[in-house]
């Protein structure tokens, strides 16, 4: 009991000290090169959730603040752009649309089958459901139209949005770019790449927030998760790419002494014909989180087991792509 208590305070000191830095992280499936948008107080300011509803006037629109789950979808469409090498112009663009499309929020309704964050519709190509509920894929589907409109760069906020979404009221979407270009101005000085220790905790905290979700072979969530498919997403979480089985996370290496295994650290069980049958992420205390089996759900256990084949420290892989020599 002693040994699990200082895990979980340990886990939850390194979530909460880091939390604020990963935050914009947690809003989506980071593509590899650790970039994050941190949101602090001076940002901007908060408000509470209203109805979602286009402005009567611009004058609400210009006096709207935005609360955390707003700042943290705005962050993660500066932090796609940057990773995108797009001007900010785009995240304007994207930002002022999102406003009024959803407000900023992650929507699981709208006109007709319109979803998500930009109001996509599965019928007109966006994608399945549950990719325009990923606020990740829903931006990227935007960029990818946005940079396909003709000089789009050069048009109004206005035409460049229409020529993306199709609206039946075009005009609405300029009534937001003063509060998008003051919320992309705000954060854009923000963005700055992933410390290691600010990646562990991205790690941890994205599998801590997994904790009672069910399992389910192939899950690579949001609702549910195998072994492999949750360090796959928690390591994505902080911008590193790990493979999907555990078989070849073990491969993937580099690999770690028992008994220098850290907090992040990948534990695998179960030796098989191809490699290991089962992994965990390293959480201290001689702890782990992990997806268990079909009768069990996400939680915390020891790694201290007779099945226990070893370690691996993905956020310390060599640039090469294979296992660290040494």
């Amino acid at each position: 009991m002693k040994a699990a208590a200082a895990g979980a305070a340990l886990l939850l000191l390194i979530v909460f000290a880091f939390l604020a830095a990963a935050t914009s992280i947690l809003s989506g499936s980071p593509t590899p090169g650790g970039l994050a948008c941190t949101i602090t107080p001076a940002t901007m300011s908060s408000a509470e959730d209203g109805p979602v509803a286009a402005p009567a006037s611009t004058h609400l629109a210009s006096t709207l603040t935005l609360n955390g789950e707003q700042q943290a979808h705005a962050a993660l469409i500066v932090q796609i752009t940057m990773e995108r090498g797009l001007p900010a112009r785009a995240a304007v663009i994207a930002t002022a649309t999102a406003l009024q499309e959803s407000k900023l929020r992650n929507l699981t309704y709208g006109h007709l089958d319109s979803l998500g964050l930009f109001q996509q519709r599965p019928s007109q190509g966006w994608g399945t459901r549950e990719q325009i509920l990923e606020p990740r894929h829903a931006t990227g589907a935007f960029y990818d139209r946005l940079v396909k409109v003709k000089r789009w760069e050069q048009l109004s906020l206005t035409r460049a949005a229409q020529a993306v979404q199709r609206s039946g009221r075009p005009d609405a979407y300029a009534q937001w770019e003063p509060l998008a270009q003051r919320t992309v101005d705000a954060l854009a000085g923000t963005c700055a790449p992933l410390i290691p220790g600010e990646q562990v905790a991205a790690v941890l905290a994205y599998a801590h927030a997994q904790l009672g979700k069910q399992y389910v072979w192939g899950g690579e969530g949001p609702d549910a998760f195998d072994c492999s498919g949750l360090t796959m997403r928690a390591y994505q979480a902080a911008g590193i790419t790990i493979p999907r089985v555990a078989a070849d996370q073990w491969r993937h290496g580099p690999p770690i002494p028992n008994g220098q295994e850290q907090p992040g650290d990948l534990v695998f069980f179960r030796m098989e014909s191809d490699g290991p049958g089962h992994v965990g992420l390293v959480i201290g205390g001689g702890q782990m989180i992990h997806a268990p089996n079909r009768r069990t759900v996400v939680k915390i256990d020891t790694y201290h087991r007779t099945d226990l084949i070893g370690f691996t420290r993905p956020a310390a892989h060599a640039p090469t792509g294979q296992p660290d020599p040494r």
